[in-house]
């Protein structure tokens, strides 16, 4: 058996706690093979059926959720900071009525930030979530950086 060794010990883990915490993590890459908001929905299902078992499986749903509702707000964020400047920028050349190649490239900021952003948040996602994983199954605690905490 495990035992968590935090500043809020929990206590000893049974091997299946450790493993089904390891599951609420790993299940929000649903979302990389193509499962709509998988992200989300993974770690809510399991997080619902096994919270009950233990304060150690709940702390890490509640983890887990929490990332990735900050990702999606984060997401979210970016599309619309994107659209804006892309629009902006359309509307800019409309307004002054030309067809300058170089007006047409300074509207492109709004797809790089859409394109290089939302990519970044999705490696960033990746890694913290393998990471979270690796600690869930050492009965580790793991807090997400850049998690708003939305779920108590």
């Amino acid at each position: 058996m495990n035992t968590l060794i935090n500043n809020n010990t929990i206590g000893s883990l049974k091997p299946e706690e450790t493993s089904h915490a390891v599951l609420v993590h790993v299940s929000a890459l649903s979302s990389y093979i193509g499962v709509p908001f998988g992200s989300l929905l993974g770690p809510l299902i399991f997080w619902l059926i096994w919270r009950d078992q233990s304060q150690y499986i709940d702390t890490h749903g509640k983890e887990a959720l929490n990332f990735n509702l900050s990702i999606l707000i984060y997401q979210i964020l970016i599309v619309v900071t994107g659209i804006i400047l892309f629009v902006g920028s359309l509307t800019g050349m409309a307004a002054t009525e030309a067809e300058d190649p170089l007006l047409i490239i300074l509207a492109l900021p709004g797809v790089w930030l859409l394109a290089g952003a939302l990519g970044l948040l999705a490696l960033i996602r990746l890694i913290l979530v393998i990471v979270a994983a690796i600690k869930a199954g050492n009965g580790e605690i793991y807090r997400y950086p850049l998690s708003i905490r939305l779920i108590k």
